[in-house]
């Protein structure tokens, strides 16, 4: 009587086959399912940007305030998120803290691809638009409307944001041109801006030099096998391929502060 069994060739042959098709096969549900969490990533974009329009509506076509009060303006501090979620209704909003700071809850405020998620937040407007003046009380910079837009289809206001650290993020990205390009003659413009370049599309880790620094927590984030999702100004929301987005075309305002940090600015520079 024979015994029949596959020999060691055969047995190594197989797992071959298996490990190669493992290989092919494991990226491409990777990017599927980065894919569905992106599809919940635009939805959660394409309502904010419903309610960001719904707020803009009520109050004169002008943008709410990234913040405003906190610090040692005497006024409890508020964001945006705030301030424009009566018009969201599918979202969870703790109540104030002692601090007076209110914080996002729900995964609506949350990209499903975000790093942590004990943060309120894994978007941010636009700081040009959306005016920070936090520490702010009875001298507030001006509010900021569609009025400062020359394009609202072109003009992104939202766009995903890296990560700080575990305790806190900045509450906008950063529109300023030398975080985003070369210089681009600016009124007299010679060529559009590019994009910004690989090493500002980071999220903090513990090994990060300067994990407060701009480029990680102040500007977008390429979580969608290569894109960043965004709102634009007139409030229709989608995904931006890594080099897709230009400066001039779909991040400069005019009148926008020239430094983030409310620095000096060009004499030419009208705000």
């Amino acid at each position: 009587m024979q015994r029949r069994a596959f020999t060691l060739i055969e047995l190594l042959v197989v797992i071959a086959i298996i490990a190669i098709l493992a290989a092919i096969l494991f990226p491409v549900f990777s990017q599927a399912r980065e894919k569905a969490r992106q599809v919940t990533c635009l939805s959660n974009e394409r309502n904010i940007g419903m309610a960001i329009a719904q707020y803009v509506q009520d109050y004169d076509e002008f943008f709410p305030p990234s913040q405003y009060g906190g610090g040692n303006s005497g006024i409890p501090q508020q964001e945006w998120k705030g301030l424009i979620f009566p018009y969201v209704r599918t979202a969870a909003w703790n109540l104030p803290q002692q601090s007076g700071t209110w914080v996002g809850g729900g995964a609506f405020w949350l990209c499903p691809s975000y790093p942590d998620r004990n943060h309120s937040t894994s978007y941010g407007p636009h700081r040009h638009l959306f005016v920070d003046n936090w520490s702010r009380g009875p001298n507030p910079f001006p509010s900021r409307g569609l009025v400062n837009i020359d394009a609202p289809a072109d003009k992104i206001i939202v766009v995903e944001m890296g990560r700080n650290n575990a305790t806190w993020s900045w509450n906008y990205f950063c529109p300023m041109e030398w975080q985003w390009t070369s210089w681009t003659g600016y009124p007299n413009v010679q060529r559009d801006g590019s994009e910004i370049s690989l090493q500002y599309d980071c999220d903090y880790t513990d090994t990060t030099n300067n994990p407060t620094w701009a480029g990680c927590g102040m500007m977008p984030r390429y979580r969608h096998n290569n894109t960043c999702n965004v709102i634009f100004a007139d409030g229709h929301a989608k995904a931006m391929v890594r080099g897709q987005i230009m400066w001039f075309r779909n991040i400069f305002v005019e009148g926008g502060m020239y430094y983030c940090n409310n620095g000096p600015r060009p004499s030419w520079y009208p705000w």
